[in-house]
């Protein structure tokens, strides 16, 4: 059957110029778009009067025949062509056809382009690279739900070998007592139940130590799940319910911005991964909301962390990010710096003052291109990952740099993986249909995490949100998974460290060792990452506030308590290697101010740390019993 003439056609035809580059470049990208509802033809082949309709010899534009044969060129018709099946297309041809003067910019812009179609050929390459082709994400698809197990693998793990000492009966703070306390307040208030959902918890079924390591166990085993990539979707849902009951209940020691980001990444993960048995290599393909979401985290996570450094003014006024010199204190007043953080502060003030501007430019200008083509959306990938590595490798901060990697892996479409990858994916893959949660479920939970957590990114920008909007969202916020970001808004510019004595007799003293904690005497500062050690990290938050206010925290007198009854899984958060075999009767607590040992001054003493105590904030005095 001979094919049909140009005027009988059921469906449009595109005249375009075959021998201009960036026409074919984009051609292909329109035939991807419009698929079978539009024939694409080249303008070397057409009748006279689709010739003369493109501008003679010379084919100054593209040129569209209607089906009945009525013919437009130029933009109107690019957008004909592609309104056959994109909606944001049709949307635009509407507003040509109704405002002369959004018609006029758009002819305006395309005849620029045409008539220099050589530099935005090369454009083009320069941006979208090899083609420009609509990107596809199997790989990362079949690849960011396990990456995601596995760091919730590795917080369950973390957590299981603290959470006696933290929370457990015998714990610092145990969590039986503290949701007896909220219940009780809530009743005094007239709402009992609504303890329940403020703190959305499966504690509430049970607090003993055997029902915290049940729902451990049970948050494990669903991370291995999602890191196995079966039942990806629903594994991801009890990884993330299991969390969100110590989050909510053990609010002091699981209260850091990793934990309130891997609970997002997880709740993103059941929108965002396919509904079936198994994400197999060819059928992972993400869902196209779920992975904007998972982007639109990104973009939060690293534009509000470079906007609360423009904000974060200490006491004195003072803004160490803006004056150039965050850098220069950053790598020993951190919570536990590593050992690299001591040569990293060797560094001239002019490479600190550099870096900290590549700081600025990666979180304040890469996030938006996200969304931009594959090659400005690569910058920005590699422009995150250098930063969480130059992080990973100067400090320890648990899981937190691994989980935003693996929030960039997302930004990887297929072109981008090795060629050997790229083969296994040119095979036939079967055709996999939309489960009845992405056909329903996905659109109006995307509706409600964007709304919800564009009000918070407002709130970081220090936009007005009408009470209303505040009063819409405030229902969500018990979950924890809709959040603001920002490390280290304030500098702090001094390191005190808290050292803690004890004594069985009031005469003879011995230090008391965390695993992790910095000492003013010793020089151990290894990696632990992903460990997340929480007992230390809250003794850096309790130094800087019996420095500003010469208070402890009021966590730390049950911790003394604990210390004195010898509780099994209290110390079992400390170094036991030189503990004393008495119980402690007296404690000495003292504030030491420490900075980091020049190199001179290392190699004369072999020491890290210089020690400057203060001693007008030591407390002593004896354990009450």
């Amino acid at each position: 059957m001979s094919a049909p003439t140009p005027e009988s056609s059921p469906v449009p035809v595109l005249y375009w110029d075959a021998d201009c580059n960036f026409c074919r470049q984009w051609v292909a990208r329109w035939k991807q778009t419009t698929g079978d509802r539009v024939d694409y033809r080249t303008l070397q082949t057409a009748p006279e009067d689709v010739r003369r309709a493109a501008g003679g010899e010379s084919f100054e534009r593209v040129v569209l025949r209607n089906s009945d044969g009525s013919i437009v060129t130029g933009a109107r018709a690019a957008l004909t062509a592609l309104s056959t099946k994109s909606r944001c297309a049709r949307l635009l041809l509407g507003c040509t056809r109704r405002l002369a003067v959004v018609s006029a910019a758009f002819e305006s812009c395309y005849a620029w382009i045409a008539a220099h179609r050589v530099f935005c050929g090369k454009v083009t390459r320069w941006i979208w690279g090899a083609d420009t082709l609509s990107p596809s994400y199997e790989v990362s698809g079949w690849l960011f739900p396990r990456l995601v197990g596995a760091v919730f693998l590795a917080a369950f793990l973390s957590l299981w070998t603290q959470i006696d000492g933290l929370a457990g009966s015998r714990g610092i703070l145990p969590v039986a007592g503290y949701l007896e306390a909220v219940e009780a307040h809530f009743t005094a208030t007239g709402a009992p139940h609504a303890a329940w959902w403020q703190m959305p918890s499966l504690l509430w079924f049970g607090a003993s130590d055997g029902m915290l390591q049940l729902w451990l166990a049970v948050g494990t085993a669903a991370s291995v799940l999602l890191a196995l990539g079966i039942f990806a979707a629903p594994a991801a849902l009890a990884a993330w319910v299991c969390y969100l009951a110590f989050v909510a209940a053990v609010p002091v020691f699981l209260g850091f911005q990793w934990d309130a980001l891997l609970l997002e990444t997880g709740l993103l993960v059941a929108l965002y991964a396919p509904w079936q048995a198994r994400l197999r290599f060819g059928e992972s393909a993400p869902s196209r909301i779920g992975r904007l979401l998972v982007w639109w985290l990104l973009f939060r996570l690293m534009f509000e962390s470079g906007l609360v450094k423009l904000h974060g003014f200490d006491a004195s006024g003072r803004n160490a990010c803006l004056d150039g010199t965050a850098l220069q204190f950053h790598y020993f007043t951190q919570p536990i710096p590593a050992w690299t953080s001591w040569w990293m502060a060797q560094a001239p003030a002019w490479f600190h003052k550099l870096c900290l501007l590549g700081v600025f430019a990666i979180e304040l200008v890469l996030p938006f291109l996200i969304i931009g083509p594959r090659r400005v959306r690569m910058v920005a990938f590699w422009g995150f990952s250098l930063l969480m590595a130059a992080i990973m490798l100067t400090g320890n901060y648990g899981f937190f740099n691994l989980l935003t990697l693996t929030l960039c892996i997302t930004l990887v479409d297929d072109a981008c993986w090795p060629s050997w990858i790229r083969a296994k994916l040119a095979t036939e893959k079967p055709r996999v249909r939309t489960s009845l949660p992405g056909r329903l479920i996905r659109p109006l939970a995307a509706a409600i995490i964007v709304f919800a957590s564009t009000l918070l990114l407002l709130s970081v920008l220090r936009v007005p949100v009408p009470r209303w909007a505040w009063n819409a969202v405030e229902p969500l916020l018990p979950l924890r998974s809709t959040n603001s970001y920002g490390l280290f808004s304030v500098m702090t510019t001094e390191r005190p460290e808290i050292t803690i004595e004890t004594s069985a007799d009031g005469e003879h003293w011995s230090t008391l060792q965390f695993r992790r904690k910095i000492s003013p005497e010793s020089n151990a500062m290894p990696f632990f990452a992903p460990h997340m050690p929480r007992l230390d990290w809250q003794m850096w938050f309790a130094a800087l506030e019996m420095r500003s206010t010469r208070q402890l925290p009021a966590w730390f007198v049950p911790f003394l308590g604990r210390l004195q009854e010898g509780s099994p899984g209290m110390w079992g958060l400390l170094d036991m290697k030189n503990a004393p075999t008495e119980r402690p009767e007296y404690v000495r607590i003292r504030l030491d101010l420490l900075t980091f040992a020049t190199p001179d001054e290392k190699e004369s003493s072999g020491r890290v740390w210089n020690s400057q105590a203060l001693g007008d904030y030591t407390i002593e005095g004896r354990l009450s019993r």
